[in-house]
């Protein structure tokens, strides 16, 4: 039973947006003490007003403005705090963006999570979570053509993208600290995340649900590139709870588990759903146009989850219902919504 009352937690890119829902997560437990590594370059706006103003207001929580790739910087600041787990969140995190800059993610998600790695094993952290990605499996075979691939861990990975390679090489990493050293380690393989906070960056075709709702309400076209891509969309609030969890069960170390729902959901379906929801709730009725696939965007497929309900526990919740709660929190928030995205 983990006490977290007395433990001291890392959450690097903990001002992002998943990483933010891990702090919260982390201080409803009642940690003790939770460490914010991030250097807030994600994002073309505040990200630590924007994400992370409710918990930096908590006097349990510390936010240093530093780089993964850092390694003297990184090194101190471990080597100064007590830490307990490690949940590493920060990465270079787009498809797009990593291919037409590949140094960049070499150097944040290949150097960064040696460095934090290193690290961790130097402060003799208890548990080391990653934050892996379904872009490993890239595209895999169907058991016909009607029905799309189910991802199982031990399927064998093949990265379309940069992004997708830099996650694998951070997962077998991972697991050769566990293995070689002891560090106990989980990669956690998260599928398409959606929810409340989620703001897509800049010229980006990632964070599609929230695209499709911010371009919907203000009547702008759906503009699906491809469409037959398979998506498993789970929401922010059950990957955060995946992820912490994974610091609480027994019987993960060393592991790689799927973080998905478990439901496959094409592209073009998505926008069709977003049509009738939006159109539903607010009366305005878009249109759907088509573009060409993207480079390294894979067909996909979904989540075999029995993995993760075996050691997390975790059942998410029904597609359908988090679409509803993330478009009301789009109509509560269109003020936040970007520019780029409506053009």
């Amino acid at each position: 039973m983990v006490k977290w009352s007395r433990m001291s937690a890392v959450v690097t890119g903990g001002c992002g947006h998943i990483g933010s829902f891990v702090v919260r997560k982390l201080l409803q437990r009642g940690i003790n003490h939770v460490i914010i590594i991030d250097n807030l370059s994600a994002y073309p706006f505040d990200q630590r007003d924007f994400f992370c103003a409710d918990v930096l207001r908590d006097e349990r929580v510390e936010f240093y403005k530093l780089d993964i790739a850092d390694r003297e910087g990184v090194h101190k600041l471990f080597k100064e705090k007590s830490v307990d787990v490690v949940f590493h969140l920060a990465a270079y995190a787009d498809v797009a963006a990593t291919i037409y800059n590949p140094d960049e993610d070499f150097r944040s998600n290949v150097i960064g999570t040696y460095t934090v790695l290193k690290s961790s094993l130097e402060a003799g952290v208890r548990r080391f979570v990653f934050a892996s990605s379904a872009a490993v499996y890239g595209d895999q075979p169907s058991p016909s053509p009607d029905e799309p691939p189910k991802f199982r861990e031990d399927a064998k990975p093949n990265p379309l993208s940069t992004y997708a390679n830099s996650k694998l090489w951070g997962e077998t990493q991972a697991r050769l600290f566990y293995a070689l050293y002891g560090l106990p380690t989980v990669s956690l393989r998260y599928f398409s995340i959606y929810g409340p906070l989620q703001v897509p960056k800049p010229k980006s075709h990632s964070w599609v649900v929230a695209i499709f709702l911010m371009r919907a309400i203000y009547g702008r076209p759906l503009v699906v590139f491809g469409g037959g891509q398979v998506r498993d969309f789970i929401h922010v609030e059950d990957v955060a709870e995946a992820t912490v969890r994974a610091t609480e069960r027994d019987g993960v170390r060393g592991e790689v588990i799927n973080v998905g729902t478990g439901r496959p959901t094409r592209v073009d379906e998505l926008a069709l759903m977003v049509k009738t929801l939006v159109k539903e709730r607010v009366g305005i009725d878009v249109e759907i146009r088509y573009g060409p696939r993207p480079k390294g965007d894979p067909l996909g497929g979904y989540a075999d989850t029995e993995k993760m309900k075996r050691l997390l526990e975790l059942n998410p919740r029904p597609f359908e219902q988090g679409l509803r709660e993330t478009l009301e929190w789009v109509l509560s928030h269109k003020s936040i919504i970007p520019e780029y995205v409506l053009a």
